[in-house]
């Protein structure tokens, strides 16, 4: 059985790592739809820590005394505080998807899972328990891996999605985020509240909402490196600070001075949103 003490014995490549976190690719070919598998001790996480929205669902399962606790996070779009719950486990495997990646895997409406929790196993018993059984199976990381690989290619269905969704989320990430939501339909010869519905199916929320989390990731990502207020405003497509600030704060409930003055406390995925298309 995998613990925390694998993390410092795996040898294999990784995405990301430190002395508590090990962050793997999953198989190539399910890389448009999981960002990846992370496994992890929490114990040393800040109280506060607190994840960012990203617009996607991420299972969580959590290694107890006595079991292993299944749960998802369901499709954030609100700052969503982690650490006090994940300081109570010395170990937990997350599986990440990305926006509109898990619903070819349970075909369930995304909206119904919006900024909610759930114990997987009440939504696919099934898939719960094949990872389940897989994490019992495994006795290291990179074992565990292959499994989970395995297991979501053998569910993989390439029609789950509708191709006109994929293209118009395609440009709104290409974009940004910036690109109009009238501008994009008329692209795709849906109507907006056409496009809306395709969305709140596949991502959970209507687009509007999505093109904003895309734009507003972007500015998150650019306050940790240097670039000044102007530069970052005129990138993220609003029409002055009063504007970015008003949209910054509705969406992570602090000013960017309130989020930069506390950054460690933040966790802004990187693997998510921004790099969709890259992996």
């Amino acid at each position: 059985m995998i613990t925390k003490e694998n993390i410092l014995t795996y040898q294999h490549p990784a995405i990301m790592r430190n002395e508590n976190s090990v962050v793997v690719a999953p198989d190539e070919l399910l890389r448009p739809l999981i960002a990846n598998y992370t496994f992890t001790c929490p114990r040393s996480m800040p109280e506060q820590q607190t994840v960012l929205p990203s617009v996607s669902s991420t299972l969580v399962y959590s290694i107890g005394s006595n079991d292993i606790i299944n749960g998802l996070r369901g499709v954030n779009t609100k700052p969503t505080m982690i650490g006090d719950y994940a300081r109570q486990f010395d170990f937990m495997f997350l599986i990440e998807f990305h926006s509109a990646g898990l619903y070819p895997f349970i075909k369930i409406d995304q909206s119904l899972l919006l900024d909610s929790s759930f114990t997987f196993e009440e939504l696919n018993k099934s898939l719960n328990q094949q990872i389940i059984e897989a994490y019992y199976l495994s006795s290291n990381i990179s074992m565990l891996t292959h499994r989970l690989d395995n297991i979501f290619l053998s569910r993989l269905d390439d029609t789950a999605i509708n191709s006109t969704f994929g293209y118009a989320m395609k440009r709104i990430l290409e974009s940004r985020g910036v690109i109009r939501i009238k501008e994009l339909a008329d692209d795709v010869y849906y109507s907006e509240k056409q496009l809306n519905r395709l969305f709140q199916k596949y991502v959970g929320t209507g687009v509007k909402t999505f093109s904003r989390i895309v734009r507003m990731k972007r500015a998150v990502d650019l306050l940790s490196g240097p670039i000044n207020m102007a530069q970052l405003i005129e990138t993220t497509g609003h029409y002055d600070y009063p504007h970015f600030i008003h949209d910054f704060k509705d969406i992570y409930g602090v000013t960017p001075k309130e989020y930069m003055s506390k950054m460690s406390l933040f966790y802004n995925d990187p693997f998510k949103l921004d790099g969709y298309n890259e992996g």
